[in-house]
């Protein structure tokens, strides 16, 4: 059996603000910093085989404060990016509503949806499932990934056999990590979520 902990990165500035940042390259803020130093910190007990992150900066910078302890590298992977939202980057939901409506509410129902430059959230879950599959294959016992928000509600999505477009319920604060674990039944390989947005002070393990 395989252990995922997938991680979302730590709190950004357009986080606080509430703006999208799909594929905008946001640092962390001082409270993001100190995200991934706690989440350092209770990851620093287990053990881990190998530590991936979005090439986004947020991402990375959070994978590095733990793969640090660890003395491990973080292996980037364009995958595990957030949503392009195209020309809804960088407003808030009240600006996007104000000037997209429609496409707004249609994409509540209907995630596949384009946005202008963005992409649909089959693509995005085809991307990042692919690179689930590509990592279980290496046989790790124990993985972490750092991702972002809409990329992880897509890889639960299909784990869970659900639309992604109902996903927008799952909560996933900045620092929280959801545990996914994969087992090989009959040549096929059966992906189960054992917590979804866990906190660094959880019991989980």
């Amino acid at each position: 059996m395989g252990i995922l902990v997938l991680v979302r990165h730590g709190e950004t500035q357009w986080n606080k603000e509430g703006r999208y940042q799909g594929q905008h390259d946001i640092p962390l803020s001082k409270t993001g910093q100190q995200q991934a130093e706690q989440l350092a910190q209770f990851f620093s007990s287990w053990s881990l085989d190998a530590v991936y992150a979005s090439d986004l900066t947020r991402a990375a910078d959070t994978a590095s404060a733990i793969a640090q302890v660890h003395q491990l590298p973080v292996i980037t992977d364009p995958r595990l990016r957030e949503y392009a939202f195209g020309v809804w980057e960088g407003l808030t939901r009240a600006e996007i509503k104000h000037k997209y409506p429609e496409l707004y509410y249609g994409r509540r129902t209907n995630i596949d949806i384009l946005i202008p430059g963005g992409e649909t959230g089959s693509q995005v879950q085809a991307r990042a499932f692919q690179w689930l599959l590509e990592a279980a294959d290496q046989e790790h016992e124990t993985v972490l990934a750092v991702s972002h928000g809409g990329t992880i509600r897509a890889l639960l999505a299909k784990i869970l056999e659900i639309d992604i477009s109902k996903c927008h319920k799952l909560r996933l604060d900045n620092g929280g990590f959801s545990i996914i674990s994969w087992q090989v039944h009959d040549n096929r390989r059966q992906f189960n979520i054992h917590g979804i947005n866990c906190r660094a002070d959880s019991k989980w393990q």
